[in-house]
């Protein structure tokens, strides 16, 4: 019998598809299929490879077989507590359509940036990277309370959601941010929150970049719990915002709060006097009005793509952005940058680098990167090593011949 012969008995023909002689794409609709699908490939030693949202698979060019396992028909909520205020939910749902469910419940998975929804809930899981938090409900991987997943040998394993107080390795640890290098996830509690009474926005202009980090800096130690944050630079907000026109060196804040209306004022007035305290001003509410209608509505923002996205602590971030705009002006070009994703760890910087009037060559933005790494910043997406002798020891236990995802976090 043929691998594909066995893919075939697990799934059905429908959901089969030979990409090429080595190659094939499954589309299981159980966790038990998967299972089935693991086990039968590891039978061949076919490496197995998990596709959520991201479209085709990509070749890989050697002679192993590969098992590209698609997530879509997993798209289901098993259960929703809405007095615990938690929902086991299958991995194949992306976050905006669990939204879409939770939303008529007046629930909702929480204030988390738009582009991390799109993904699915298994991708978003098992990929950890910065930008998938709010300053308001913490970390993605924080509101995870339990998953399930399938082992290289097609075990299928269910982390113990239990209280805290329960003693034991939280093992859905390991899972989050594993890449599929150590299961299959197949599913997954999250801790949801009821929607917001209330909405609010505010703009500010403040004297500095530096200034408005201090100040969202000082209103996050205040307990300020806001829903979103931006600071951009003054030629970044000129673009963004026709017609606003900041003296050099100045930059806007726009902040949203939410939560029972005290609750969201309290924390607009607190960033409001942490404003006040590094210098800056009040100014007119409609552009973070429309900067939320960018962020949530679908409104088009201007401008091309950032060109380079640098994550950084608290206490680098403005080194880390004085240190990109000094680089490039050394080398003729000119940066402009806006700062979001804020939380505990830091936040990121989305920079624009041009030269001449044109996109800037891939040289100067290689020297922007290296001058960020320099004050301290992190490529987004980049990878501390230092742990990855356990990764691979936990590896060799689990998966002795590396079928699970081979060549992520090698």
């Amino acid at each position: 019998m043929t691998l594909e012969r066995e893919l075939v008995d697990s799934v059905g023909a429908a959901h089969v598809e030979a990409l090429d002689a080595l190659n094939w794409r499954v589309a299981p609709g159980s966790a038990a299929e998967v299972a089935e699908v693991i086990r039968r490939a590891r039978g061949y030693k076919a490496a197995v490879h998990p596709i959520g949202t991201g479209g085709r698979p990509t070749r890989i060019a050697d002679d192993r077989a590969r098992v590209h396992i698609v997530t879509r028909r997993l798209d289901q909520v098993l259960q929703l507590d809405e007095t615990s205020l938690l929902v086991h939910a299958q991995a194949g749902l992306t976050g905006f359509d669990l939204e879409r469910i939770l939303g008529p419940r007046n629930l909702s998975i929480g204030d988390y940036p738009p582009g991390v929804l799109t993904s699915s809930l298994g991708g978003i899981i098992a990929v950890r990277t910065p930008g998938k938090s709010s300053a308001r409900h913490g970390f993605f991987e924080d509101a995870v309370v339990g998953v399930s997943a399938v082992l290289a040998d097609g075990r299928s394993v269910h982390t113990r959601i239990a209280p805290r107080r329960s003693t034991g390795p939280d093992l859905a640890r390991a899972l989050c941010g594993s890449e599929g290098t150590i299961g299959f996830i197949t599913s997954a509690v999250l801790r949801i929150h009821v929607r917001p009474e209330s909405r609010l926005v505010a703009a500010y202009v403040l004297p500095s970049v530096d200034a408005a980090v201090s100040a969202v800096y000082l209103a996050l130690r205040e307990e300020a719990a806001p829903s979103g944050l931006r600071i951009y630079d003054a030629l970044e907000a000129g673009l963004h915002y026709p017609g606003l026109v900041l003296p050099a060196g100045h930059a806007l804040l726009c902040a949203g709060t939410a939560g029972p209306t005290d609750l969201a004022t309290c924390d607009r007035d607190l960033i409001t006097s942490a404003v006040i305290a590094e210098g800056g001003a009040t100014t007119d509410p409609a552009l973070a009005e429309l900067w939320w209608r960018r962020l949530h509505a679908g409104e088009p923002t201007p401008g091309p793509q950032p060109t380079l996205q640098v994550m950084a602590t608290p206490s680098k971030l403005r080194a880390v952005y004085h240190a990109v705009l000094t680089e490039v002006a050394k080398l003729g070009g000119a940066a402009r940058a806006h700062i979001s994703r804020f939380d505990a760890d830091g936040a990121v910087m989305f920079a624009t680098i041009e030269r001449g009037g044109a996109a800037a060559d891939e040289e100067t933005v290689a020297a922007a990167e290296r001058a960020a790494q320099g004050a301290g910043g992190w490529p987004l997406g980049a990878r501390a090593h230092k742990l990855d002798p356990y990764l691979r020891a936990l590896r060799e236990v689990l998966d002795p011949d590396r079928i699970m995802n081979p060549g992520a976090l090698a």
